[in-house]
């Protein structure tokens, strides 16, 4: 099994069913009625949860989000070739998610950008390029399949500029890189602590304080937020990580939290898959060939 890319897919997948819920109580009522996994979107449980996007109306079970396909195609386009250039991976994108590609789906602020940015060029128009910013999780795309492939980090980052240009995300491969390291002799938790001084500096407090709350509730309430900017999903990550003590519960968690699930899984997934046993039957329903 493919640990690293596994893990993160399948947690992407086992979310999609409330990806983007952002109404936690209604998720915890839901909860004790069914399992919140693998879960085709309900649209009338996105209306009765009233703070929702309900992004991926025609998801299968097994279907992963926008930053899920995108790591599947990475990791395909490295697999073939480990010399392939920035370059390539934004071909690679566009030619999957242009009007008229093969990707159906929603697309995100970052895959809208791309589509401008290279059609404007193609059609030599006076109109503006529009900067790569971007603050989402999917920086850590290139990452998680570096990993799979024992590519070195600056292959990763290398990647990552498609889409942003914000080194926090070449600083957290190093402090993700140092809790894979420590997880081969420390807790979960331990590994954690041990990475946050390799952390950027504005990380620090939320990082810290994701160790000590135990209650992942409240620290949504009180220090984080559930979208998918890396000021927030990041230090959650953290504490579903120090809070949980398998993959399946981690993930069961973090879906229940809501808000931007799926993508936060990945990273949340591709971590824990290493000292925590991804269900099998999970692996199963995930479409990832």
């Amino acid at each position: 099994m493919k640990k690293y890319i596994h893990g993160a897919l399948v947690s992407n997948a086992a979310s999609m069913g409330f990806n983007w819920i952002y109404n936690m109580p209604y998720l915890e009522r839901l909860e004790k009625e069914q399992d919140l996994t693998f879960q085709k979107a309900d649209p009338a449980k996105y209306k009765r949860a009233r703070k929702a996007v309900l992004a991926y109306p025609y998801a299968k079970v097994g279907d992963v989000s926008l930053q899920g396909e995108i790591a599947k195609w990475l990791y395909k386009l490295l697999q073939e070739n480990p010399q392939a250039t920035k370059d390539d991976y934004e071909t690679m994108v566009f030619e999957n998610i242009k009007p008229g590609g093969h990707y159906r789906g929603w697309i995100e602020s970052y895959g809208q950008k791309l589509i401008y940015n290279k059609l404007t060029a193609s059609l030599k128009t006076d109109n503006a390029i529009l900067s790569i910013e971007d603050d989402q999780l999917v920086g850590f795309i290139p990452y998680i399949v570096s990993k799979e492939l024992s590519l070195p980090n600056e292959k990763a980052w290398e990647m990552a500029q498609v889409f942003t240009n914000n080194e926090d995300y070449l600083n957290f491969y190093t402090v993700f890189d140092n809790v894979l390291e420590n997880l081969k002799t420390m807790a979960m938790k331990d590994a954690l602590k041990a990475a946050i001084p390799l952390a950027p500096r504005h990380f620090g407090f939320k990082l810290t304080m994701a160790l000590q709350m135990d209650d992942s509730k409240s620290f949504v309430q009180q220090l984080a937020e559930t979208s998918c900017a890396i000021q927030y999903a990041i230090p959650l990550t953290f504490n579903i990580l120090a809070n949980t003590a398998s993959y399946e519960e981690a993930v069961k968690l973090n879906t229940r939290l809501g808000g931007a699930s799926s993508d936060r899984g990945m990273l949340l997934g591709m971590l824990y898959a290493q000292i925590s046993e991804i269900p099998k039957s999970w692996l199963a329903k995930t479409n990832f060939n």
